[in-house]
């Protein structure tokens, strides 16, 4: 829990009492329950909890049938590439994109075909240039991971008519899109498909906690049937306690109340983040406001490289995540992906000081560019250079 570790919530303002209070109320009910095999698509109750939460406000129209409850999202896209995809099918991916998704996918040994990402998000015109016999699409359209970008609706539009015509699926991770912090947020993705061609991905490792392990996706109706003879056959399904402790906590409004009080509490980290890297960091790492979810992402000068750069973070105990990382094929940013949600506000100022000192002893190394060297920033319309599709995980 160190700046600027990322993809972790504010577990320190997690109500644990109110948690706990939940949890002994659930271990007094029937023991048939409490103590026998649960359902293996997911506990009823929490089904339901979450079709009503994703009706009442992500404008989803779904009902709990077609709601199946996963050990995280990342066990939901290895479920899903491995029930749709044959060895080989093409599948659309951002780059950069999502680490565990990404290597997921690998493992259901699909194709990964890289397509760029500009301001409004996917560059679909590209994937169809490149693979107009794509399978199955991957995105994060409601916050970019790791860009951080919404992508437009004329562009969620357009991914969808793709998918329509080439008959593809459509993998949405809404990994924090609960957190939005300015304006009116676009609805999710598969508000609008009407051709039932999106599946929707949602956990509680960002809502709630990592350690619940605990995700869920929702399933085009002309699906429901399929996963659920695959959960049947050969799936155990998840504990069914943690499920029903979630489902209380949902269905007597904590859920709510706990989102909208992270939200402030994001909000005011991120805040800090900005207000921090503007004192301590202007002219060296170019740090972008972000509206929606836990992370942001901070451009360096050309001339401190982002791989050296995080390298030598670590030494002073200040955790970045370069770009590249995240990279099928090489993208032109030199950047750092930094989180600020777990991260405490004295701890992100002292974090932002030690970086700042980092980057100020590389930028007075000899044979270093002079000061306000180039900066490397996402254009909208870069296209990924030519290159063969890796096939193996990369870290």
């Amino acid at each position: 829990m160190r700046a600027f570790t990322t993809a972790l919530p504010a577990l320190d303002m997690f109500p644990i009492a109110q948690w706990s209070r939940q949890t002994a109320k659930h271990w007094r009910g029937k023991r048939d329950v409490v103590l026998g095999y649960g359902d293996a698509t997911g506990y009823p109750p929490l089904r339901r909890a979450i079709a009503a939460h994703l009706r009442a406000t992500h404008g989803i129209a779904c009902d709990d049938g077609q709601i199946f409850i996963v050990n995280g999202a990342q066990q939901a896209f290895h479920l899903i590439g491995s029930v749709l995809l044959q060895p080989g099918d093409k599948v659309w991916f951002e780059n950069p994109g999502a680490i565990g998704a990404r290597n997921a996918l690998l493992a259901a040994r699909a194709e990964l075909v890289p397509l760029p990402v500009d301001r409004d998000g996917l560059v679909v015109a590209h994937g169809q240039r490149v693979a107009p016999d794509f399978r199955m699409a991957f995105v994060t359209p409601s916050h970019q991971q790791p860009l951080g970008v919404t992508m437009s609706l004329t562009r969620r539009f357009q991914l969808l008519a793709a998918a329509e015509a080439a008959g593809a699926w459509i993998i949405e991770d809404d990994y924090d899109g609960e957190f939005h912090y300015g304006g009116h947020p676009q609805p999710a993705l598969k508000s609008v498909d009407r051709a039932e061609r999106v599946l929707y991905v949602g956990t509680f490792s960002k809502t709630l906690f990592p350690a619940l392990r605990l995700g869920y996706f929702l399933a085009p109706a002309s699906l429901v049937d399929t996963f659920e003879a695959v959960f049947r056959s050969y799936l155990p399904g998840m504990p069914s306690n943690p499920q029903a402790i979630v489902a209380g906590f949902m269905d007597e409004g904590h859920f709510a109340t706990h989102l909208r009080r992270m939200r402030r509490t994001y909000m005011e980290r991120h805040r800090v983040l900005i207000e921090a890297s503007r004192r301590h960091l202007s002219g060296l790492l170019d740090v972008e406001e972000a509206d929606t979810g836990l992370h942001t992402i901070g451009h360096l000068r050309a001339d401190l490289p982002e791989a050296e750069v995080t390298r030598r973070a670590e030494h002073r105990k200040v955790t970045v995540a370069p770009i590249q990382r995240f990279c099928l094929t090489p993208v032109l940013l030199n950047a750092l992906v930094l989180g600020f949600s777990g991260i405490k506000p004295a701890e992100i100022e002292a974090g932002a000081a030690t970086l700042a000192r980092l980057l100020e002893d590389m930028a007075s190394e000899p044979g270093r560019l002079a000061e306000g060297g180039a900066w490397c920033r996402l254009t909208t319309s870069w296209s990924a250079p030519a290159r063969p599709a890796r096939r193996s995980p990369v870290g």
